[in-house]
């Protein structure tokens, strides 16, 4: 449910960007993707490393991890890791694609 959140919410900035006139609209809308993807990154962590230790049981430490993991499935720490590394997976993937981004727009440009 959060990724289709997410992605709704990139369509939505990027079309907007775009009905600005934006010079690069594309990586604008990837940047705070990574921005949104960062946070959750880090939630993820945090909730993981907050149910590991001495404790009676675990938990969901935060509302962001809460939003993306749920009630719909047991909660076990190798749960929470996944979810940790998945998100990493997405943070990773987005920053590369900023890069090749940067990368590309400095190759196509025409001087005069």
């Amino acid at each position: 449910m959060f990724i289709l959140i997410t992605a709704a919410f990139l369509l939505v900035t990027f079309r907007l960007v775009t009905y600005f006139s934006v010079k690069h609209p594309l990586t604008i809308t990837l940047i705070i993707g990574l921005v949104i993807s960062s946070i959750s990154s880090i939630s993820l962590w945090l909730n993981y490393k907050a149910s590991t230790g001495e404790q009676d049981g675990i938990s969901i430490s935060n509302l962001i991890s809460y939003w993306i993991i749920t009630d719909s499935v047991r909660w076990t720490q190798e749960l929470f890791m996944d979810y940790f590394i998945y998100a990493m997976v997405v943070t990773i993937f987005t920053a590369l694609l900023i890069a090749f981004t940067f990368y590309f727009n400095k190759q196509t440009r025409i001087v005069s």
